[in-house]
């Protein structure tokens, strides 16, 4: 997979590094706004230069929700770098890593018609690099984005909160069994060694 990381906090990106090297994923971190617009932007790019090569463009996007920008004065955080993304990609995969799930969860659903897969912080590798790797979640997300999109006005999205809590428990649910059933599996793999 070739995954483009945008976090601010250097720890936490020291562990994305070693998680993903690990598991011989490609990656490339950005650390604000203008740098994560700017990575994907030359993933793009490079793609439609060379439409055979597809191994710039990125598998997964995650984003923090809460990141800086290198001007002060423009408050912008991982909401507006996913909306940016979505312009250009409309279908790109994009998961949320926040301390505050729900909330990142029930903004971009309400701004943008779309579901992102959210992983709570803090989280462990084993939770990170199973939901990056599994793409079951994510159909349930495109599922769910295209019928929010298919409602009448695409630009007016009147879906009410508790809806929007409702699928937010039905994908963390979702999330949480994708997890349980993998270490099921593990755990039977290990037992058969």
């Amino acid at each position: 997979m070739n995954i483009l990381i945008i976090e601010d906090d250097d720890d936490i990106c020291q562990l994305y590094s070693i998680w993903l090297e690990e598991n011989r994923h490609d990656y490339i971190i950005a650390k604000n706004y203008e740098d994560g617009i700017s990575e994907y932007e030359k993933s793009i790019h490079n793609t439609d230069e060379n439409p055979k090569s597809h191994n710039n463009s990125f598998d997964l996007v995650v984003l923090d929700y809460d990141l800086p920008s290198r001007n002060i004065s423009i408050n912008q955080n991982g909401l507006h770098i996913a909306k940016k993304i979505l312009e250009m990609k409309n279908d790109q995969r994009i998961m949320f890593a926040s301390a505050w799930p729900k909330k990142a969860f029930v903004e971009y659903v309400s701004t943008l018609k779309s579901v992102p897969e959210v992983l709570p912080k803090p989280f462990e590798k084993e939770e990170f690099i199973n939901l990056a790797e599994k793409i079951k979640l994510y159909d349930i997300a495109k599922k769910f984005t295209k019928q929010l999109r298919d409602m009448k006005n695409p630009n007016n999205p009147n879906v009410d909160i508790k809806s929007l809590e409702s699928l937010f428990k039905l994908m963390n649910n979702a999330r949480r069994e994708f997890l349980q059933k993998d270490n099921y599996k593990n755990d039977e793999t290990d037992l058969i060694e």
